[in-house]
């Protein structure tokens, strides 16, 4: 099947159609959603409404299985339409808008899927920490112009220093080779269907890609779905240590370090991988090696 000039080609599927619910209150917008579903045969409209209100009692008689929600919508506003819809009927839900100058240009619409996350305090912490990684300039600045870093907010692990159960444990059984304390050193990965066990010591890093982990270990590469997060609580941290906002590595695998220009880093490791060390994260390599 042909495609219009600028789009991509597309297969024909032979599948159900999804059942979707519009929520639009924007002429513009409504008009640039028509278009790009008029000619999407995997999508069926089942309702089209201008208000948050209306949405939500339509996702409650048709339980479609998706909601393409635009930003502008008000009674209630996308937001609390979203999180609704989420909580109540788990409906995949789309945020759709214009950039600024979309009107004066005729821009496409933007879009991000809605996927609401506990936002606490550790949370808070760490979304400044990885917005600073992204900044040029690094650390935060005093008045006198020097950066400054807390240092109580830094562990020298590199990150969190609570302790989940399973290390707590290990620590608890130190020298013990049961064939527990063996297992609390080795990481499960599912991969293809298949639960692989991999040894902490096999491990030389770990990145990040979207929701997903990139465990490399033994020339292998194994994807796992977790957060960088929930991965860090699951290895040891005498082991592994953090050196970026999507890196984690294994610091026995580290033979060097190289300075770069604004506080950054080369580290290689004994696989002649090298990885980059993040500006926010060099004080914490710094000690490994003292």
């Amino acid at each position: 099947m042909q495609s219009s000039v600028g789009r991509r080609e597309r297969t024909e599927w032979q599948a159900e159609a999804v059942q979707v619910v519009v929520g639009c209150s924007g002429r513009s917008v409504l008009m640039k959603l028509k278009e790009m579903l008029r000619d999407e045969r995997l999508i069926d409209v089942v309702a089209a409404c201008p208000s948050g209100d209306e949405i939500l009692r339509a996702c409650e008689q048709l339980r479609p299985n998706l909601v393409i929600l635009d930003t502008g919508i008000t009674s209630p506003d996308a937001l609390v339409v979203a999180s609704t819809l989420q909580a109540q009927y788990a409906i995949k839900v789309v945020l759709v808008s214009e950039p600024v100058d979309a009107q004066s240009h005729g821009a496409a619409l933007v879009a991000v899927e809605f996927n609401p996350k506990t936002f606490d305090a550790d949370r808070l912490h760490e979304t400044a920490r990885d917005t600073l990684d992204t900044v040029d300039g690094g650390h935060p600045v005093d008045g006198s112009g020097h950066f400054c870093l807390d240092q109580k907010r830094l562990p020298a692990s590199g990150f969190a220093t609570h302790k989940t159960g399973h290390q707590l444990q290990s620590s608890s059984q130190h020298g013990d080779n049961s064939a527990r304390h063996r297992m609390l050193r080795k990481l499960l990965v599912r991969d293809s269907g298949v639960v692989k066990v991999v040894p902490f010591d096999d491990i030389g890093w770990v990145d990040a890609a979207g929701d997903y982990m990139c465990v490399h270990a033994h020339g292998e590469t194994l994807v796992m779905r977790s957060t960088l997060r929930e991965l860090i609580d699951k290895l040891d941290e005498r082991t592994f240590a953090r050196i970026h906002r999507s890196t984690i590595v294994n610091v026995e695998k580290i033979v060097s370090l190289t300075p770069l220009a604004k506080g950054a880093g080369l580290l290689e490791l004994a696989c002649g991988k090298t990885l980059k060390v993040s500006r926010n994260y060099r004080d914490s390599v710094k000690n490994l090696f003292q």
